[in-house]
């Protein structure tokens, strides 16, 4: 039993190889007319959100500022018409979604599956099983989120990002280009919290394995921990590992809640330089805003908002997305194991025969260091039955 707890599995550092990447969108390729389908109807929500905001500045401005109540009407009415558009489209990017989730889930099971099958002995006798059902249960599913709901939600985040961006500069370019000068700080940021969280969710998953195949081996061995005495033994290996999963996802949630108020403070320094020089200037006759509506300003400063939601969003969606590719690598280690012996390509399958079987000095083992069988020697005749 103790030999389970002390399985050490490969470990992953660095950053996310392009391979991985690759291989993880690899999944969703069969099924692309979903992701295509999902992904449009994403698109139509993310500019219709951008859009909503432009028509309440247009009601502002010229129905309510300029007392035009037909105007008001119209743009009202124009509003309340894209809002079931938009509705219909968020059951249907959710509806493809959940659709396309569930196909990868099935084919990368099945291939893990699949792929079990034609593996060696030798395998199964130094890999806990506990260790392999984490791999086609938890981990597979972490996968197929990733490829549906993570793709979602960067299409999302970059989709908001785009259409607010439009806006701002059909308003004000001016201070479209204030708020421009704050997402390269936003992106180096990301990336370094990106970086963090990365490593924290590895250690999570490789520890989450340990005691998955230490939790199995307990509870499928327990006759003979029970015979062996080893109770408290056992108890003592599980609490070492658990304390080491505490630690390790305090540190990734740690720095996932520090993520989000670093963001939403460069966040609000955005905003108000966006509030001061937009004010400064309005009040101004002759300076660069003066054309600026209330209805505009007040559109700029949602748009500024609604572009910097995704970002500091961000902190959840690296989060799961870190632990999934974490999921993924682990995996792609399983489906790249390879069976100690395999079969020739032009190997010969020789059928029925009849005849005697002899082995002379035959050596056998599954490590080469530890042998089974040494020097075996045995010939059975035609007819007879060996126990």
């Amino acid at each position: 039993m103790a030999e389970q707890f002390m399985f050490e599995e490969e470990e992953f550092e660095g950053q996310v190889s392009r391979h991985t990447l690759r291989r993880i969108a690899g999944l969703a390729r069969p099924h692309w007319r979903w992701v295509v389908g999902f992904l449009f109807f994403i698109a139509v929500v993310s500019s219709l959100d951008s859009l909503f905001t432009y028509i309440s500045a247009q009601m502002v401005d010229q129905g309510i500022v300029a007392g035009d109540p037909v105007r008001l009407r119209q743009l009202a009415t124009l509003y309340a018409g894209l809002i079931i558009v938009q509705a219909f489209s968020v059951f249907a990017f959710i509806y493809l979604a959940g659709i396309l989730g569930e196909r990868v889930q099935y084919d990368l099971r099945k291939t893990m599956v699949n792929h079990l099958q034609g593996l060696s002995f030798s395998y199964f006798d130094k890999t806990p099983v506990g260790w392999i059902m984490s791999r086609v249960t938890s981990d597979s599913e972490r996968i197929a989120q990733l490829v549906t709901w993570g793709l979602l939600d960067i299409t999302w985040a970059v989709l908001n990002i785009l259409t607010a961006m439009f806006f701002m500069f059909l308003i004000n370019w001016q201070l479209a280009l204030i708020v421009l000068a704050v997402i390269p700080v936003l992106i180096a940021v990301a990336v370094y919290f990106r970086r963090k969280i990365l490593v924290q969710y590895r250690q999570v998953r490789r520890i989450n394995s340990k005691i998955t195949g230490a939790y199995n081996e307990n509870i499928t061995g327990v006759r003979v921990v029970k015979a062996l005495g080893r109770e408290d033994e056992n108890l003592h290996e599980f609490n070492y590992l658990t304390s080491d999963m505490y630690r390790a996802g305090y540190r990734a949630a740690l720095l996932s809640a520090m993520f989000l108020p670093t963001v939403q403070v460069i966040s609000s320094i955005a905003i108000a330089a966006v509030i001061w020089y937009a004010g400064v200037e309005a009040l101004n006759p002759s300076g660069l805003m003066a054309g600026l509506t209330i209805g505009g300003i007040q559109a700029f400063i949602s748009y500024v908002t609604f572009m910097m939601w995704p970002i500091q969003d961000m902190a959840r969606v690296y989060a799961e997305m870190q632990n999934s590719v974490a999921s993924a690598e682990r995996v792609f280690s399983l489906l790249d194991t390879q069976p100690d012996i395999v079969d020739r390509p032009n190997a010969i399958d020789p059928g029925s025969v009849r005849g005697e079987i002899s082995f002379e000095d035959v050596d056998f083992y599954y490590e080469e260091e530890k042998p089974v069988l040494t020097d075996f020697n045995l010939t059975i005749r035609p007819g007879e039955t060996i126990a």
